[in-house]
């Protein structure tokens, strides 16, 4: 069978590299041999996000009725178990649209017999091109064997048939601690342990702060500046064994933020030159095998699924020649915590202090109209200016990540505060915030 397009792997980038190739007219194909929708839709981030607004609705039905609901006992138990029910709709969605754009999908695992041929079951694929869209896994960290069973990744994690009393989370990282606080509200004890000074490293401490509210109120403790040296079977529990001293006892250790490249079998094969980061591409992609290319976590640039969205979109600019990848300093960012943090460009730990050309200014958003009729309590909107432009856009507070989900576009057009006041808001609406960030300016 011969296609002008064959997208290994289906995660976010190379799902949405076929959309864009079928409809560049392209004759395309998709190759996946495990979940349809990869970590990105399948087994990790968005279902980890979706439990995730389960809690939240929960918590805050839960503060309307001044604690007056009641869970069900197995309630906690069940929304893990049924995760990967729940999920079964996300393959359904992704199979109907990438068959309803016309592209082929094989399932199954399969290997490069070069690099204009790709064998998979019985049957042997052609292309004029290949998009390696395999992603990465979870790997050990620190030693630290991954076991699958008491020794766990996010794919365990998200499929526990039952919830532990406690667990270890190595990792104050993203991952990790949008893990502690899904884990955390389930009542779960946990423990987080960070080999930095800081939890959520590089993200200003008014953001981080109340987050880590949020959790030690929940019972999380947390060890910085340490590592997980060892781990020992210590009867049904394991023994986690500090290299500040420290022993801790649990039933469960989730490692998180230590990730693998997926290279695809037969690699070797196709003359593609590439190392335990990635495949080696250049401005389009192109790896250096003229025909192939490689698009999200495997290319090594950065490992987020909205990155690996873009790169996918804009992927046939790459087949025909043209540039691909864009300047990530506006890289927009979102943790989907309790309370959740989002936004776009400078941040206050990352200004030079010796600069006196930065302008800093912050509104609350109990004290938008949209903040009082919500009778939201807390979260904020931080806006900071370089000589006029606007150069950091940060919000901490509910739906952080909705109202600033175009953050990395606002820092892009170099907006200013003329340009901000002298456009339109709904009102009323959280993202007043912003102007109102900007009227104090």
């Amino acid at each position: 069978m011969k296609y002008n397009c064959i997208i290994i792997g289906s995660g976010p980038a190379g799902f949405y590299s076929a959309l864009s190739c079928s409809k560049s007219g392209y004759r395309t194909a998709i190759i996946e041999n495990a979940k349809p929708g990869g970590t990105g839709f399948r087994t990790g981030c968005l279902p980890l996000k979706k439990n995730l607004d389960i809690i939240r609705k929960i918590e805050e039905a839960v503060k309307i009725s001044d604690n007056n609901i009641k869970l069900e006992p197995d309630f906690k138990a069940n929304l893990i178990k049924n995760t990967e029910n729940n999920m079964a709709e996300a393959e359904t969605i992704i199979l109907k649209r990438l068959e309803g754009a016309n592209i082929d999908v094989y399932l199954g695992d399969g290997e490069f017999i070069d690099s204009n041929t790709f064998q998979i079951n019985d049957k042997r694929l052609e292309a004029d091109y290949f998009i390696i869209a395999t992603g990465s896994s979870p790997e050990s960290l620190h030693g630290i064997p991954l076991n699958g069973k008491n020794i766990i990744s996010h794919n365990e994690a998200l499929a526990l048939s039952e919830l532990p009393e406690d667990m270890v989370i190595i990792g104050g990282n993203v991952e990790g601690i949008e893990m502690a606080v899904l884990f955390a509200s389930l009542g779960v004890t946990v423990t987080i342990i960070e080999q930095l000074e800081l939890i959520l490293e590089g993200t200003d401490r008014d953001l981080v702060e109340p987050v880590l509210k949020n959790l030690r109120e929940k019972g999380v403790s947390f060890y910085t500046e340490v590592i997980a040296e060892s781990v020992v079977e210590d009867g049904k529990n394991l023994k986690v064994n500090l290299t500040n001293g420290i022993i801790l006892r649990t039933e469960k250790i989730l490692i998180t933020g230590s990730r693998k490249i997926n290279m695809p079998r037969g690699i070797g094969k196709t003359g593609v030159k590439y190392s335990k980061n990635g495949i080696s591409v250049n401005e389009k992609l192109m790896s250096n095998v003229s025909n192939i290319f490689a698009v999200g976590d495997v290319n090594g640039m950065l490992g987020m699924a909205h990155v690996a969205i873009q790169q996918g979109i804009l992927i046939t600019e790459g087949l025909s020649g043209k540039q691909v990848t864009r300047d990530y300093k506006s890289l927009p960012r979102a943790m989907f915590t309790i309370p959740e943090i989002a936004g776009a460009g400078d941040q206050e730990c990352n200004l030079d202090n010796s600069c006196n050309e930065y302008l800093i200014k912050k509104y609350l958003l109990k004290s938008t109209w949209r903040g009082f009729s919500k009778k939201v309590g807390s979260g904020f909107i931080k806006l900071i200016f370089k000589r006029e432009i606007l150069t950091g856009i940060w919000m901490t507070g509910p739906n952080a990540s909705e109202v600033l989900a175009a953050s990395g576009l606002l820092i892009g057009q170099k907006l200013t505060q003329k340009i901000i006041l002298d456009n339109l808001f709904i009102h009323p609406k959280m993202g007043e915030a912003l102007l109102e960030a900007a009227i104090t300016a």
